[in-house]
C-alpha cells in the first residue's frame, strides 16, 4: 500500500530497472556494449551534455546492469556525445555503422545531443538488452516547442522530474506565477527552476494571472502594464514567454458587446464580459503587452490563447485574428474544444474542456490555424498529447492508444498543411506523467516518422511479451473505444468524472466534499456535489447514460484481458502491468459512478426531486446550453414505488463500486490526485462517500416506508 503522494518520490526514477531479456537482445544483429566501452563527453561540455552523459551511464547501470566511466578523451569502444551538425533545423542523429567500435550521438546543438541519447536508450530499452541495431540515421523534431505541466505538483519541478519531461522530446514547462511580484521567495524559485531547467534544454513559460486595470488608450496604460509584465521579465530574466488567455487576463474593452468588466463584476448581466469575447480591441491590448514586454526582453514570446470564445460565430473569431499582430505573438486554439455533434434527433452535444473523445481537429482549431496561417502568424495548439484530458480528472493517463494516435496524425496533417503552426500545449494540470503514451507521441512528431501501429505493438511485446502482445492491443483497442463514449460535459466533467467514485449521491440533503488527506485544496469550488443537469434535457441524459455505460463495459472487458495475463508476467515486468491495470480499473469505476449518478438523477427527476438548476460553470459566457433554466415542469411518475426501488437499486451497486475502488487508490497513490485539487478521490473521501450514500439510503427507505403507510 503506497503512501499519499508516494508517486512523487517513485517520479524521480527516470529508468526502469533490469530491462535486459537475453532471449531477446541477443537475436538481434547490431552493436553490442559491454562494461569495456566508455562514454565519451567532450571537455567543454556544457550543462545540458554533461547532463546527458550521466543520464546515459545511470540508464546502463540501472536498466541495462553495465557499468560504464564517462571519459574526455578518445578510446576504442565508446559511445561518443559530440555537437557538429550544421543543419538549418533542429536535427540529432544516431550513428552504428558498425566499422568501428563507435556509436556516434551528435546534434545541431546540445540539446539535441542529449536528444540523440535519449533515442539511443529508447531503442536499446525497446531491445530489451545492451545492443544498438546498425544505422546511421538523422532525426527532426516536427515542433519546435512542446510544453507540459508538471506532473507532481505546481511548481514542482525536481532535476529528475524535468529529465523525464526532456527524454520525452518535451522542450517547454508551464507554471503559475500568481503574487511573484510580491512574493520575493516565490521569485526565487521560480528563477531556481528556469535555472535548472536550462540544464535539460528545457524553456520556461509563465501562465500569467495579473489584474489589467487599464485600456491600452489610456495615458498611463505603459506603466500600469510594465509595472506588471515589464517587471516580472526585470525579476525572471530566463522566462522564455507569457501564456494569456481571456479569463485570467481579462481587461477594461471598450467594445460595447461586452460588459467590459471581469467576469465575476458580470455575473447578472446579459453580455459577456471581455474575457469570453473577440473583443475589438483585443489586439490593441496584446500589441501592448508584446512592446511593453518586448522593451525588457526583445526575444521574449507571446502566447495570446483564445480559449474563451471558442463558442462564437465564426467570423467574429477571424475578424479578431486578421486585425492581429502578425509579428512578435503566438495564437493558440484549443484542439478538440466547442465541436458540436448531433448523435441522435433532439439530442445535442458540445466538446467542453479537455476531452479524448473526439480526436480532432475540430471546426474551432482549423478555422483559427488557417487564418494564422494566411497572415503568417505563427500558432500553437493546446492538444493534450502528453496523455491526458480532464474527460477522467483523477488518474495520470488515459490508456487509448488508438485514439491518441488519430489525434497524432491530425496535428501532423495540419502542420504539414500550415508550416505556421509549430507548437504544442500537451497538458493542463494535470501534467505529464512517464507512460508509454509519451513515447508514442515523441515518435508521432519527430522525423522520420514511424508507422505507429507497429510500434504500438512493439511496446505491447516489450512491455508484456510477445506471447502477450495480441491480448494487450486487443485491451488497449477496448481502452480506445471506450474513450470514443466519454462524452464532455460540464455537468460530468465538474461531477463524477471529475473525482471518480468518491462522487456521492445525495437525495434531498447533502454536504460539500471533504478536503484531502494531508491536501491544501478544496475540491468543492472545483466540483458540485449535488449532480446538476437540466431536467427538460431528459432525452440527452438517456443517451449519455448509455455512452457511459458503453465506455464502462468496454473497459471491463480490457480489464478483464490485462487481468488474465499478469500472473504469468516476469517479476521485471509484473509491477508495470499491475500498475497500469489499477489505472484502467479506475477508469472502469468511474464510467460506473457515472453511470449511477445519471441513472440516479433521473429517478429523482421522475420522484420529484430536484435541486434548482444552477450552471456549473459558464464564467463570463452567456446563453450557453449549460447555463439554461429549466423552463419544463418536472416530469414525475405516478409509480413512485418503482423509482424509489430503482434509487435504492443504484445506491446498492454505487456502494459496491465504491469499495471495489478502494484497494486501486491503496495501492497507485497518484489514482485521486491532481494538481487542481490535491486529493479528492482518496482512500478517505471514498469512505466519507460511503458513510453519507450508507445514509441517503436510509433517507430513501424511510419515504418508501412512509407512503406505504399513507397508502
Amino acid at each position: 500500500m503506497e503512501k499519499h503522494y508516494e508517486f512523487r518520490d517513485k517520479l524521480r526514477n527516470i529508468h526502469k530497472p533490469d530491462r535486459v531479456n537475453d532471449a531477446v537482445w541477443k537475436k538481434i544483429e547490431g552493436l553490442a556494449i559491454d562494461d569495456s566501452w566508455t562514454i565519451r563527453s567532450p571537455h567543454d561540455a556544457g550543462a545540458i551534455l554533461k547532463n546527458a552523459a550521466k543520464d546515459l551511464q545511470k540508464y546502463f547501470a540501472v536498466s541495462m546492469k553495465i557499468n560504464l566511466d564517462i571519459v574526455t578523451g578518445e578510446k576504442d569502444r565508446q559511445i561518443r556525445l559530440q555537437v557538429s551538425l550544421a543543419d538549418q533545423r533542429s536535427v540529432y542523429r544516431v550513428e552504428a555503422t558498425g566499422s568501428n567500435d563507435t556509436v556516434i550521438l551528435d546534434g545541431t546543438d546540445e540539446k539535441m545531443t542529449a536528444q540523440a541519447v535519449y533515442a539511443l536508450e529508447d531503442q536499446m530499452s525497446m531491445n530489451e538488452g545492451p545492443v544498438i541495431r546498425f544505422q546511421d540515421q538523422l532525426y527532426h523534431p516536427m515542433f519546435s516547442t512542446r510544453m507540459v505541466h508538471s506532473g507532481i505538483g505546481d511548481k514542482m519541478f525536481p532535476d529528475e522530474h524535468l529529465c523525464a519531461i526532456a527524454h520525452a522530446g518535451m522542450n517547454g514547462i508551464l507554471i503559475y506565477i500568481k503574487n511573484i511580484l510580491e512574493d520575493d521567495e516565490l521569485c526565487a524559485r521560480v528563477n531556481d527552476i528556469i535555472t535548472r531547467a536550462a540544464n535539460y534544454g528545457i524553456e520556461v513559460y509563465a501562465f500569467t494571472p495579473f489584474k489589467n486595470r487599464r485600456h491600452p488608450s489610456d495615458p498611463d496604460a505603459w506603466e500600469h502594464y510594465d509595472a506588471m509584465y515589464g517587471e516580472l521579465f526585470r525579476r525572471c530574466p530566463g522566462l522564455k514567454g507569457i501564456v494569456i488567455v481571456g479569463e485570467s487576463c481579462e481587461f477594461p474593452s471598450h467594445d460595447e458587446r461586452t460588459t467590459g468588466k471581469t467576469w465575476r463584476e458580470s455575473l447578472e448581466d446579459e453580455k459577456s464580459s471581455p474575457g469570453w469575447f473577440p473583443c475589438d480591441d483585443y489586439p490593441e491590448f496584446v500589441t501592448m503587452l508584446r512592446d511593453v514586454v518586448h522593451h525588457t526582453k526583445a526575444d521574449a514570446r507571446i502566447i495570446f490563447w483564445t480559449y474563451n470564445w471558442g463558442y462564437v460565430d465564426t467570423d467574429l473569431r477571424l475578424k479578431l485574428i486578421d486585425a492581429m499582430p502578425a509579428e512578435g505573438i503566438t495564437m493558440m486554439a484549443t484542439y478538440e474544444m466547442f465541436e458540436q455533434f448531433e448523435p441522435r434527433p433532439g439530442v445535442h452535444e458540445c466538446c467542453t474542456d479537455y476531452t479524448l473523445s473526439f480526436a480532432g481537429p475540430g471546426k474551432y482549431f482549423s478555422t483559427e490555424v488557417e487564418a494564422a496561417g494566411k497572415r503568417g502568424i505563427d500558432f500553437m495548439t493546446m492538444c493534450n498529447t502528453a496523455g491526458n484530458t480532464w474527460d477522467i480528472g483523477m488518474v495520470p493517463y488515459l490508456p487509448a492508444p488508438g485514439q491518441w494516435i488519430r489525434r497524432y496524425e491530425g496535428l501532423v496533417k495540419t502542420q504539414q498543411e500550415y508550416p505556421t503552426f509549430t507548437s504544442l500545449m500537451e497538458s493542463h494540470s494535470y501534467g505529464f506523467w512517464p507512460s508509454f503514451l509519451p513515447e508514442l507521441a515523441k515518435a508521432a512528431f519527430t522525423e522520420p516518422r514511424q508507422d505507429l501501429d507497429v510500434l504500438l505493438r512493439a511496446i505491447a511485446v516489450r512491455d508484456y511479451g510477445e506471447e502477450n502482445a495480441d491480448t494487450v492491443l486487443a485491451a488497449w483497442e477496448h481502452f480506445s473505444e471506450g474513450m470514443r463514449h466519454c462524452i464532455s460535459t460540464n455537468e460530468d466533467q465538474y461531477g463524477p468524472c471529475r473525482v471518480g467514485p468518491a462522487y456521492p449521491l445525495f437525495f434531498e440533503k447533502s454536504e460539500p466534499l471533504p478536503v484531502g488527506p494531508e491536501s491544501t485544496r478544496n475540491p468543492n469550488g472545483t466540483c458540485c456535489t449535488v449532480y446538476r443537469f437540466n431536467p427538460d434535457e431528459m432525452e440527452k441524459l438517456v443517451y449519455e447514460t448509455e455512452e457511459y455505460e458503453t465506455m464502462m463495459a468496454e473497459f471491463k472487458a480490457g480489464n478483464e484481458l490485462l487481468a488474465a495475463i499478469i500472473p504469468t508476467l516476469p517479476e521485471n515486468k509484473k509491477g508495470y502491468a499491475e500498475e497500469a491495470l489499477t489505472v484502467s480499473k479506475f477508469i472502469e469505476n468511474t464510467a460506473r459512478t457515472t453511470v449511477h449518478v445519471k441513472r440516479w438523477h433521473k429517478a429523482k427527476i421522475h420522484l420529484g426531486v430536484y435541486v434548482d438548476h444552477k450552471a456549473i460553470w459558464t464564467g463570463g459566457r452567456h446563453g450557453m446550453t449549460d447555463a439554461l433554466s429549466p423552463k419544463k415542469p418536472l416530469d414525475v411518475r405516478e409509480n413512485r414505488e418503482d423509482w424509489i426501488r430503482e434509487l435504492i437499486a443504484i445506491g446498492e451497486a454505487e456502494l459496491q463500486n465504491a469499495k471495489d475502488t478502494i484497494p486501486l487508490v491503496e495501492a497507485n497513490s497518484r489514482l485521486g490526485y491532481t494538481q487542481e485539487l490535491d486529493y479528492a478521490c482518496s482512500k478517505e473521501q471514498i469512505l466519507w462517500k460511503i458513510d453519507r450514500l450508507e445514509n441517503t439510503l436510509k433517507e430513501v427507505l424511510q419515504l418508501q416506508t412512509m407512503k406505504s403507510a399513507v397508502k
